[in-house]
């Protein structure tokens, strides 16, 4: 939950979830995890944007160096 100040009460931070869930959205969301890979599975090959430049980097590039792990994950 979101807060505004140390002192004040914490407020709901998905002013339309409701309107999410009865679209669907969160079973699609549930779906899409679910297709995902797994720990231990390897991913498919993608080009993920260099943050400092932008430029696109393969995954499999990144694998030459050596074992990669990427998490991917909201932290809000």
């Amino acid at each position: 939950m979101g807060e505004t100040g140390r002192d004040s009460t914490a407020s709901y931070n998905y002013p339309r979830f409701d309107d999410y869930v009865a679209d669907g959205g969160d079973m699609a969301d549930e779906d899409a995890f679910w297709a995902s890979p797994r720990a231990g599975q390897r991913a498919p090959d993608f080009v993920v944007p260099r943050l400092g430049d932008g430029a696109g980097v393969k995954l499999s590039d990144l694998w030459l160096s050596g074992p990669l792990v990427m998490e991917f994950g909201s932290f809000t």
